[in-house]
């Protein structure tokens, strides 16, 4: 079991938000456990004794009053052990040992010690040392903690936030010109990328970055609800848009059975092809997501063999019509969420490759990617059987699965479980991961 000491400014405090809050092992898989909040500690009962680490909505340091919207803090793994641990302490620990290892993962070691991410950095050291001295003056290694450890703690998890905020703006500022000019590519390559939206020679290791660089400059799509044609609606695409992404939503293709309709999607196609002259990317074209599947889909819903029948039969017409318009495809979402038609992990895998290998047989010179629609890994300990996105796409790839790139769709909404608030260092370090696989 791991429990850990919480407070507010009056002392012990007596409840605390774990609605959203989970733990996880190595790599940042979440494990079954139960996360409860006691009066002045939040315990974590979990079947093994292996250390793990607690991720858990926590105050913004940055939040003013009124400001209710906590960030998703997460601790280092820690062993078990009998006596709480300080939780504003854990947290200030894993953020300044995250700002550390960024600063080799971007080679950001010749900063110089003026510079704003470095100060912050620095006096976030300084105020975590203070505090834990202050912390073990008070009976720390007994379990005794005190408000004033605390509000340490806290005081250097704020300035780690603020250094990490820092950190991620250089990082950008060294980065995203290279990309955005195309020199990246010609560092690595030798050769001037493509225009914009030409895409056409193959990705390579970016030279003083993490993750690949793209033969063409970054290009910027908007998707369009294919129900709505209006001439403005056109007219804003085309000057706004390096090429457009058109939804292909099964149950707008296919509202009854073997019935396609495709007239909303063949005229966006038209106008992006012959009017706008504009490259169309499509998809997804297999999402489980209540917004996508068709009412009369859920008959097959506990037969499996059938429902791949049916998957199979959907993609092949749906890819052989716009084969010759549409040069890439998004042709799976979200399944590892296992949301609303559920799978096993075995049926997961499956339908994953047999989708992927058909889509390739149909159009062997289009480009397929696979989205993640949920890619940070918290969703897995709020829903059953479902996977979390960076483990899905290492088993998609160790698979031998074809994947040409991985679409990462960041959802910007009302909080609801695994989607409250994040700050600009999880972004980046989520995207790294991803980026790790060496795909686009």
């Amino acid at each position: 079991m791991l429990s850990f000491a919480v407070f507010d400014e009056q002392g012990p405090s007596s409840e605390w938000p774990v609605r959203d809050a989970y733990m996880f092992g190595p790599d940042g898989i979440p494990v079954p456990a139960q996360v409860r909040a006691e009066a002045g500690r939040i315990v974590c009962e979990k079947p093994s004794a292996e250390a793990a680490g607690l991720s858990v909505p926590y105050p913004s340091p940055e939040a003013g009053p009124g400001d209710s919207q906590p960030l998703v803090l997460s601790t280092c793994l820690l062993p078990e052990r009998d006596e709480p641990y300080l939780l504003s302490l854990e947290l200030a620990r894993q953020r300044i040992m995250v700002l550390l290892n960024k600063l080799e993962d971007w080679q950001l070691f010749d900063l110089p010690p003026e510079n704003p991410a470095l100060v912050a950095l620095e006096a976030a050291r300084l105020a975590f040392t203070e505090a834990l001295v202050s912390h073990r003056l008070n009976g720390g290694t007994g379990g005794g903690y005190s408000v004033d450890a605390d509000r340490g703690a806290r005081r250097a998890l704020d300035l780690a936030t603020r250094a990490s905020d820092l950190l991620a703006e250089v990082h950008v500022k060294r980065a995203l010109p290279d990309r955005l000019s195309g020199a990246g590519y010609l560092m690595a390559t030798g050769q001037e990328p493509q225009a914009s939206g030409s895409v056409t020679g193959p990705p390579v290791k970016s030279p003083n970055d993490t993750g690949l660089v793209l033969a063409g400059k970054p290009a910027i799509a908007v998707s369009v609800n294919p129900n709505q044609f209006a001439p403005a609606t056109q007219q804003a695409l085309a000057s706004s848009s390096d090429f457009l992404a058109l939804p292909v939503s099964w149950r707008e293709l296919e509202p009854d059975e073997g019935r396609y309709s495709f007239a909303s999607t063949d005229r966006w196609i038209e106008w992006a092809v012959r009017r706008a002259k504009m490259s169309v990317f499509a998809g997804p074209v297999i999402s489980f997501d209540k917004s996508d599947v068709p009412d009369w889909l859920y008959i097959w819903e506990h037969d499996y063999e059938t429902l791949r029948e049916v998957i199979y039969e959907h993609v092949k017409n749906v890819i052989t019509r716009y084969r010759r318009t549409v040069p890439r495809w998004t042709v799976l979402s979200g399944l590892n969420r296992n949301e609303n038609i559920q799978l096993t992990f075995e049926q997961m895998m499956d339908l994953t490759r047999m989708v992927m290998l058909l889509t390739r047989k149909l159009h062997p010179q289009g480009k397929m990617q696979i989205e993640v629609v949920h890619p940070f890994g918290s969703e897995p300990a709020h829903r059953a059987r479902s996977l979390p996105g960076t483990l899905y796409a290492e088993m998609v790839q160790q698979a031998g699965i074809g994947v040409d790139a991985w679409a990462i769709r960041l959802e910007l909404e009302r909080p609801k479980p695994g989607q409250v608030g994040r700050d600009l260092m999880q972004l980046a370090a989520t995207l790294d991961r991803y980026a790790l696989l060496d795909r686009p």
